[in-house]
């Protein structure tokens, strides 16, 4: 037997044809079994749009995950590029500092070394005139002189280093020519043409001094 009423033989109506006589002979009446049908395929519908739904989200999802990956990579290559750029930076800094202080450096001891060569002048003159006997008021303005000189060169951190006596070193000595000495005197500093000049911090030569060396006395000299 039928069931009466709308035509309700959709998929779930058509699956369901011998459960609804079923509660048809269950004494359910064909109203009451309608509603059920009616709300069935009304959840199938409901159903089928949750999944639909469902689709969509992980579709959405999905698209969303990508997004995020690609931000997630834009910011670690925007990381990384603000880091080179710091970087690069921090080395530009350096290198301009240095060669800011090498330039200010060079500029000092170009200023230096005209200063030694006044101090060489000075020098000269004063055992120039120690050996003319020179009138005592001015050999002591002179002295005065060269010693005012000798300490500006120390303020600006150079100081003249002793050579009489200490061994031949091409760091420190270059040599003009050699001179018969006596034995002990032999590869040694034994006259200062020009003072050597070095850096009262570290100790580096900034100016080599020019000497004479001491060698042996040959034959014909001795004689």
């Amino acid at each position: 037997m039928g069931v009466g009423g709308p035509n309700l033989d959709g998929p779930w109506v058509r699956r369901t044809r011998r459960p609804a006589r079923t509660l048809i002979g269950n004494g359910r009446s064909r109203r009451a079994v309608r509603q059920l049908i009616v709300e069935c395929n009304e959840l199938r519908t409901e159903l089928n749009q949750t999944r639909t739904e469902l689709v969509q989200y992980e579709t959405e999802r999905d698209e969303t995950r990508h997004k995020i990956e690609e931000l997630e990579s834009k910011v670690k290559r925007l990381q990384s590029d603000l880091v080179r750029s710091y970087d690069d930076t921090q080395r530009a800094k350096r290198s301009s500092a240095q060669r800011e202080a090498s330039v200010a450096e060079q500029a000092r001891l170009a200023v230096a070394t005209r200063i030694m060569t006044v101090a060489d002048d000075f020098s000269n003159a004063l055992e120039t005139a120690e050996e003319q006997n020179m009138d005592p008021k001015w050999f002591d303005g002179f002295k005065a002189m060269a010693e005012k000189i000798e300490k500006g060169l120390t303020d600006a951190g150079f100081r003249r280093f002793e050579s009489i006596g200490q061994d031949m070193d091409p760091a420190r000595h270059e040599a003009l020519a050699t001179m018969p000495t006596s034995d002990d005197q032999v590869g040694k500093v034994v006259q200062v043409i020009e003072a050597g000049y070095e850096n009262t911090e570290t100790a580096r030569v900034v100016r080599v001094a020019k000497v004479l060396v001491g060698r042996r006395l040959d034959e014909s000299e001795a004689s």
